[in-house]
């Protein structure tokens, strides 16, 4: 009895996803969006920027160690951005040395200010770089989505307590005073939980998912919320908290650097025009909003009675500190990782 054997079926061919197609019409809007906006950028140029001759006035007028205290207070905003990194991530069970976390700091904020489509590079470079350190790739994705949401009350949070602060007390430094207080008292409250309950975070399984058909964006939602219902709420605070700090030492630089280039503008309206720039930051018409944010922060210093020359100076002071200068130190902090070992750095 001889068998025969049927021939091999041959393997199902995998056809690649179709590449995301942009309609015309969504071509040409972004076109003439971006046209409208550079056209804006170059009339508010030409009528309201002061001459050269002023501009260098003014930076000439700047008191140095002034502003060498702003780029401290700058340098500690990143820091703090780094820490809340790290409270996200050890409540998920994975921990991330200080050198390291600082590094990938630096180099995904000079990712973002410097390429299109520049917060998406960072965020898929630090989920590669995260997962040197024991992080799942479902888990980095997780705080990085959960970083966003965190910064985003964090804002809130200080704008809240200004709010409350403004309606208490009726002189500008009393509120100054309120809300550095309130920060402070936060972060050490922040601090002293974060230490206590670093060590005692274990990562937990999510629950699975039902065995039913799902969609793949479903089944992905899904499991990032299962990701999320399962992080203690301490990580949240200590989180929010740190985002928070982040975001007031941040608006300090400004004010400081404002202070240093003789800016007459309220503190209270510094942060006004700070909340407006956050807003036009999130439109990506340039990488790390280099454009817009320098116009409007001029536009909105020069509306509330600066002088145009001392606003521009200190808008380029400020941008120097909190973008240009952050570039290059990415860009050393990214060949520091290249060469970091995860295993040595644990030790």
């Amino acid at each position: 009895m001889s068998i025969t054997l049927a021939p091999p079926r041959p393997a199902a061919r995998v056809l690649p996803p179709a590449p995301t197609r942009v309609t015309p019409r969504k071509h040409w809007l972004r076109i003439g969006t971006l046209v409208a906006v550079v056209a804006a950028v170059v009339w508010f140029a030409g009528r309201q920027l002061p001459s050269w001759s002023e501009l260098a006035t003014a930076l000439g007028r700047v008191d140095v160690p002034l502003l060498g205290v702003a780029a401290v207070v700058e340098v500690f905003s990143l820091w703090l951005f780094t820490r809340q990194q790290q409270v996200l991530f050890s409540g998920f069970g994975v921990w991330v040395p200080v050198k390291p976390a600082v590094a990938i700091t630096y180099s995904r904020s000079a990712m973002s200010m410097t390429f299109p489509a520049g917060s998406v590079v960072s965020a898929v470079f630090a989920v590669e770089q995260y997962r040197r350190f024991g992080a799942s790739r479902s888990t980095a994705t997780t705080v990085m989505v959960l970083s966003g949401v965190v910064s985003m009350l964090g804002l809130g949070c200080l704008y809240g307590v200004g709010a409350l602060a403004m309606w208490v007390f009726p002189e500008p430094w009393q509120v100054v005073a309120a809300v550095i207080g309130a920060l402070c008292a936060t972060y050490l409250v922040v601090a002293l939980a974060h230490q206590r309950t670093l060590p005692t975070r274990e990562p937990k399984t999510a629950p699975p998912l039902p065995a039913r058909k799902l969609g793949r964006v479903a089944t992905l939602v899904r499991a990032r919320l299962a990701d999320v219902v399962t992080l203690p709420g301490r990580y949240w605070s200590a989180g929010i908290g740190y985002a928070t700090a982040n975001w007031a030492a941040d608006l300090a630089c400004l004010v400081i650097v404002c202070g240093a280039f003789g800016v007459g503008v309220p503190v209270v309206q510094i942060g006004v025009v700070y909340l407006g720039i956050q807003l036009v930051r999130q439109i990506p018409l340039s990488p790390g909003g280099i454009g817009l944010v320098e116009t409007s922060l001029v536009a909105g210093l020069t509306l509330l009675g600066a002088n145009p020359a001392a606003a521009a100076a200190a808008t380029l002071g400020y941008r120097l500190l909190s973008c240009w200068l952050v570039i290059p130190a990415g860009l050393g902090a990214w060949v520091g990782l290249t060469r970091f070992s995860p295993q040595s750095g644990n030790k």
